[in-house]
């Protein structure tokens, strides 16, 4: 009888043992950067407060109400090689805090009485954003929707926008 009870509790430790390794690599597993997603953080929590999954070639825009001559703004933008780049920006009016230079290879179109400056190509490791608070309206567009920054996180707030890697448990939201 004795050799029996000690037979079972082997195989519970065994089992126990199994179940430990199995959940550990799991939980490992879950953690290997696998998926190329368009992020956005808060910048002084480091939240995520948006993410969408994304591939190289894709693109979003952002617009927003310029400041000073209170008209819209679309910047476009594409993803290249997990960088961001400012590929094309329209606009209607052409004054005070629009960019004044063209880099080379850029052109300037007047089509339908808009501004567009095109063939950007202007890289960046990440988009550094602080969210309107009066009338700016920054807007992320994505996929055919329109997404008020002001619902991602408080207007005043700077977010940072990048290409990054993420795990299945980031996507998830991880637990910890």
């Amino acid at each position: 009888m004795l050799s029996i009870v000690g037979a079972a509790k082997g195989r519970t430790t065994f089992r126990l043992f199994s179940f430990l390794v199995v959940a550990a690599a799991l939980l490992l597993f879950l953690q290997i950067p696998l998926s190329t997603s368009l992020v956005i953080r808060d910048t002084r929590s480091q939240q995520i407060v948006w993410s969408h999954s994304i591939k190289n070639g894709d693109s979003f825009a952002i617009r927003f109400i310029h400041s000073i001559h209170r008209t819209p703004i679309v910047e476009y933008y594409l993803i290249k090689q997990e960088q961001i780049q400012l590929h094309q920006m329209t606009f209607e009016e052409y004054g005070i805090g629009m960019e004044s230079q063209l880099a080379p290879g850029e052109q300037l179109l007047i089509e339908d009485g808009d501004f567009r400056v095109v063939n950007m190509n202007r890289l960046f490791p990440a988009l550094h954003l602080f969210i309107g608070q009066v009338r700016a309206n920054h807007t992320l567009l994505f996929e055919g929707k329109e997404i008020p920054f002001r619902t991602l996180d408080k207007p005043g707030s700077a977010v940072t926008i990048q290409v990054e890697k993420q795990s299945t448990w980031e996507k998830l939201g991880g637990w910890l």
